[in-house]
């Protein structure tokens, strides 16, 4: 919520219009499609640029024609490894085009090693956007700073933080199984109702109940086609690590 987005499309454009050509890339499919729509070009996942390089199968014409106009967005770098952003970073300027890692050195790291991002913010710098524009009073429609300076706040591990979400009612206290129960009915009417909403759980055993729980609902709600084989990976939305 601070201009992430606002900030590469402008780049975006701005490259394309002075003759240059503009390659999104991300560490998921649909970081990709989301990036897509936020910067108007052609995006896809990283992964798939490695394998290309690797491989030299199926090399889409994308990868090929990288050269000295082209910029390589990298949006949500923090989530990527360190050697697939070497190896992609490396690739591109060998061909003499530019590169932009974005991303936020605090979020997620990725499943192999990494913290480059971080390190590269350490020792070398980087532009930083620091105020938060995405809360707003559900009341006025106007900017709730108060919650930006909060979640900046709990980014940063500051403790005090959780005062504001406590006063907001917000974190809910209760025993495991109460929490389990509360967080599954609150997901299952946010998925009535329309809304995109997703369950985490601090163990798998739990993220297994939850997924096996949602599809067992969502089976009895929305029966599958004959002929269609229902699968776990499309009935149930729980996550967690």
């Amino acid at each position: 919520g601070t201009g992430k987005t606002t900030a590469m499309r402008v780049l975006s454009r701005a490259w394309r219009s002075d003759g240059g050509t503009v390659v999104g890339l991300a560490p998921s499919a649909a970081a990709a499609a989301v990036l897509r729509e936020e910067i108007g070009t052609s995006t896809d996942t990283l992964a798939k640029l490695i394998h290309s390089l690797q491989t030299g199968l199926a090399v889409p014409d994308w990868v090929t024609a990288i050269g000295p106009d082209t910029l390589v967005v990298i949006d949500e770098a923090a989530m990527a490894g360190t050697s697939d952003l070497a190896k992609a970073i490396e690739y591109v300027i060998e061909r003499g085009g530019s590169v932009r890692l974005i991303g936020d050195d605090q979020q997620l790291a990725a499943i192999g090693a990494g913290g480059v991002l971080r390190d590269i913010s350490e020792i070398h710098g980087a532009v930083t956007l620091s105020q938060v524009m995405r809360f707003t009073d559900p009341i006025t429609g106007a900017p709730n700073h108060t919650e930006g300076a909060a979640s900046l706040a709990l980014r940063d591990g500051d403790s005090a933080a959780i005062a504001y979400y406590i006063d907001n009612n917000r974190i809910h206290v209760g025993d495991l199984t109460t929490a389990t129960d509360d967080a599954y009915t609150a997901w299952s009417a946010d998925r009535a109702a329309g809304r995109d909403s997703i369950m985490l759980a601090p163990t798998r055993d739990l993220v297994v109940e939850l997924n096996d729980r949602a599809r067992r609902d969502r089976l009895d709600i929305e029966p599958a086609p004959v002929g269609r084989q229902v699968t776990l990976a499309d009935q149930s939305q729980a996550s967690g690590g």
